[in-house]
């Protein structure tokens, strides 16, 4: 069993460096991946400055008949690479923190949004400013949004033949929610442009806290401060999932299909058997017939060394002798007397070298 449990200490040894030696790549990969991607930000954005700078001269040159270069109006625009709403913040480089939260302030912060997926907003700035759509897809990472029909650009594919329409981001700070509002003067239901958003504490226990598995997950009251208004959040259907053959479905896994004692394993062996690996070498813990059986061979294994120790010839018994006396003396010292003699050899053969390559004592001590 001693060699067992030294197999799974060394194999649990090179996990170990391997894992160290894995770390260190992944670190160095990840330092080449960050200068790259600085690097590409930093060419883009130069190209983005100069691109700006190119619209400005156009538009002051040339007046009205300057070229449309704006994105996302009547499908004049035309791009060969998605570019985010904001030319300051590339669309594949995660932008500040800060900037994120600046976006997000108005609905409540990125960490608990007061916006979903269908709720109707306003657009408050751009070539798209005054219309109306509902979010399709929020993207809290950057602090932006895509509208279902209105935003897109086309982009042209590889071939240069063919065209297609994709939604652009839009940072949150520049649309608002549009919720209908009572008007307590004239008693009609308008839509109203909502500001600012907020939504109960998040250490509150609110009555009101639900769970939608499917899609909101954890939701709360959001409401419009300053005023009693309570906005309820887009109606959310279920989604309708078709069981098959293969499936598990959710009644099968929370039914019980094993019962068990305080005698018995907690599972049975064959599950156990797939958890642990019972071939890995890192087992250290077996049965009882395994350790028997390891404790048989070993047991054996003595009486045979034993066994050849009785056989032994008289050079075989000279041999063992020999090698225990060399044992008790230990390391061999060097005495004063070696080490002087050691220095003339030295002393010899270097002269010798000396007087055959032609090189004189004269010479040497220059």
């Amino acid at each position: 069993m001693e060699k067992i449990f030294k197999r799974a200490r060394q194999a649990e040894r090179q996990v170990v460096r391997r894992a160290k030696l894995r770390e260190h790549r992944e670190r160095i990969r990840t330092r080449i991946q960050v200068r790259d991607e600085l690097r590409d930000a930093s060419r883009e954005h130069k190209s983005n400055m100069e691109l700006a700078r190119k619209i400005r001269q156009e538009r002051w040159e040339m007046g009205p008949i300057a070229p449309r270069r704006q994105i996302g109006v009547n499908g004049y625009g035309l791009l060969q690479r998605t570019v985010h709403f904001d030319p300051s913040v590339d669309g594949q480089h995660t932008p500040k923190r800060d900037l994120v939260v600046k976006r997000c302030a108005w609905a409540g912060g990125p960490r608990r949004l007061n916006l979903a997926v269908g709720d109707r907003v306003v657009i408050m700035d751009g070539v798209d400013k005054g219309r109306i759509d509902h979010i399709e897809t929020i993207d809290t990472t950057f602090g932006t949004v895509t509208l279902r029909n209105i935003h897109k650009a086309a982009h042209l594919s590889a071939l240069q033949e063919m065209t297609s329409l994709s939604s652009l981001p839009i940072p949150i700070d520049a649309v608002r929610l549009v919720y209908p509002v009572l008007d307590p003067e004239t008693g009609v239901m308008k839509d109203t442009i909502i500001h600012q958003l907020k939504g109960t504490a998040a250490n509150m226990k609110s009555e009101n806290m639900t769970l939608a598995r499917w899609d909101h997950g954890k939701r709360w009251d959001r409401f419009v401060p300053g005023a009693n208004i309570v906005i309820p959040w887009p109606e959310v259907e279920a989604p309708n999932h078709r069981t098959h053959d293969c499936d598990t479905v959710r009644s099968q896994v929370e039914s019980r299909s094993f019962f068990y004692n305080l005698l018995s394993p907690p599972m049975p062996p064959a599950v156990l058997d797939e958890l642990r690996n019972k071939y890995s070498k890192f087992r250290t813990r077996h049965e009882d017939w395994y350790i028997a059986k390891k404790e048989h061979e070993a047991t054996a294994k003595s009486r045979r060394n034993e066994l050849l120790k009785e056989m032994q010839t008289p050079s075989d018994e000279a041999r063992i002798r020999r090698d225990a006396l060399n044992e008790a003396k230990g390391e061999p010292q060097l005495t004063d007397e070696m080490l002087e003699k050691l220095g003339e050899i030295i002393a010899q053969t270097k002269a010798v070298s000396l007087k055959d390559s032609g090189v004189s004592e004269v010479e040497k001590s220059q």
